[in-house]
């Protein structure tokens, strides 16, 4: 049984919700209650492999012979005459799909298969997928009912949480995009049992962004559940999958979706006080492109970013070394589970696109000086007129790059002394 949730975005929207473990009936009802002629869902090729019927009771059922039951009219969809026509386009996985030319194949998608206003835009995948989908739906006929179905740990709490969507272009992450509501965000806890590990480790990286803003609770929750050796090393003990049950899962999900919505209540776009969910973004974007796309999970990557941004705080006298090494230490719990592949790119290489956060040009920095959110400790956040991003010195970033191994240009690659 669905638990039912309400999304406040400010005086903007109320996006209505539900959250719950197996609720494929109860999700498919509520798609079919908007009355679409169509379906446009849009998936990629991963959550299509592993969950590609999950929509089949929504096609034509085949009803009994003549005399007999079994006709499949009761369920949504069941084959009645004004089920609506599921039209269905698969994308890359991963932020593969955020670009434009994808972008622009699902607007010929639509129009070749007669969307109409009636339509009913759903979103089937993990936060890329939800982006690239979410922008799409806000600018085809100006705006079409979106739904999203997340089924990945980050996106359930993280993507869900924001109005924001976008495709990346031109080598850059998120420079393109709109703020767009969808009509209902439904999510089923089940699809978390077939995340790889690092997904579940890019989901858990976004509520440990969380802990560190508001600690308490927050980080509590976290600690919690990563200071278990919940590693399942039943498959040859190679330990690539991470465990969770249904329970905690749905603990984390609240608080993560709490932590969102309590700001957001205020902030709707995330201009002023919402800015602070970029923390760690600055770097996590550089070091994912840096890599290149799918490599280093998002969520990972963020906790990354929240130490390069705890080592800027502390340099600059703003976070003590006590504070600086509590909060390390939390980011540690997940990231000594996962080490950066290598070989790592250039600390120069990952500054670069740093320099070219879409998030530039807020605080007027100088051509020597990067922003990004900064605490005085875990859940005390430096509150600036400038959307509470402060700039510093982008010296500071290469410093903490060579010392977590990313090798200066020039000099031999080595592992740094931050090394997980």
């Amino acid at each position: 049984m669905a638990q039912p949730l309400s999304f406040v975005f400010a005086d903007r929207v109320t996006v209505p919700g539900m959250l719950g473990v197996d609720i494929q009936a109860e999700i498919l009802a509520k798609i079919v209650e908007f009355k679409p002629d169509k379906i446009l869902l849009v998936s990629d090729e991963t959550v299509d492999g592993l969950h590609g019927g999950f929509f089949d009771p929504l096609l034509p059922q085949p009803c009994a012979g003549l005399g007999e039951t079994g006709c499949m009219e009761g369920l949504p969809g069941g084959g009645a005459p004004d089920s609506p026509d599921v039209e269905k386009f698969v994308l890359p996985p991963g932020d593969a799909c955020k670009s434009w030319a994808h972008l622009s194949e699902l607007m010929e998608w639509a129009f070749r298969v007669g969307a109409t206003k009636r339509s009913v835009v759903v979103a089937f995948g993990g936060g890329a997928l939800m982006n690239v989908t979410g922008l799409f739906a806000s600018i085809l006929y100006r705006g079409m009912k979106l739904v999203y179905v997340p089924t990945t740990l980050l996106a359930m709490h993280d993507v869900t949480t924001s109005l924001k969507t976008s495709i990346c272009y031109d080598g850059r992450k998120n420079n393109i995009g709109s703020f767009y509501a969808p009509q209902v965000i439904l999510i089923d806890v089940a699809f978390c049992r077939t995340l790889p590990r690092g997904e579940m480790f890019s989901g858990i990286g976004e509520l440990m962004k969380n802990a560190c803003l508001f600690g308490g609770k927050y980080a509590d929750g976290v600690s919690e559940v990563l200071s278990r050796d919940r590693i399942n090393s039943s498959h040859g003990g190679s330990g690539d999958e991470f465990m969770m049950d249904d329970e905690a899962l749905m603990k984390l999900l609240v608080l993560g979706i709490e932590a969102k919505m309590t700001v957001l209540a205020k902030d709707a776009y995330e201009k002023t006080s919402g800015m602070v969910f970029e923390y760690g973004h600055t770097v996590s974007h550089a070091i994912e492109k840096a890599y290149g796309d799918g490599v280093v999970p998002h969520g990972l990557g963020v906790t990354y970013g929240m130490m390069s941004s705890s080592y800027a705080a502390r340099k600059l006298g703003i976070m003590s070394s006590e504070d600086h090494e509590q909060h390390d230490k939390l980011c540690m719990l997940l990231l000594h589970r996962w080490k950066l592949p290598e070989p790592r790119p250039s600390a120069e290489r990952v500054l670069a696109l740093a320099m070219q956060d879409s998030k530039r040009g807020i605080t007027s920095e100088a051509e020597d000086e990067i922003s990004d959110v900064l605490l005085r400790k875990m859940g005390d956040v430096v509150e600036t007129k400038t959307s509470n991003l402060s700039k510093f010195p982008c010296s500071l970033v290469h410093e903490w790059l060579v010392s977590m191994g990313f090798p200066a240009e020039g000099a031999p690659a080595k592992g740094g002394t931050g090394e997980p």
